[in-house]
């Protein structure tokens, strides 16, 4: 595991960067914010996964989520 022990590996930490990179070009915020919200996630759905080759595509469909409901508020 990586450093902070949220990734298996650079590979895994390098995609999920690449993933985070195109969302937030695409919703127009920071990049840091993306990730405080997907480190969260990723810990939470990590915790419970049985099969891990999945949690990419949720943890990302679960911080779009997140990021709609915190741009239909503002």
């Amino acid at each position: 595991m990586t450093a902070n022990g949220l990734y298996e590996n650079d590979l895994e930490r390098k995609q999920y960067a690449h993933a985070i990179q195109i969302l937030a070009a695409e919703v127009r915020i920071s990049e840091e914010e993306i990730y405080r919200l997907h480190e969260g996630v990723l810990r939470e759905y990590k915790r419970e996964a049985k099969i891990k080759i999945f949690l990419p595509i949720l943890v990302m469909k679960r911080v779009k989520e997140l990021l709609d409901k915190h741009t239909t508020r503002s």
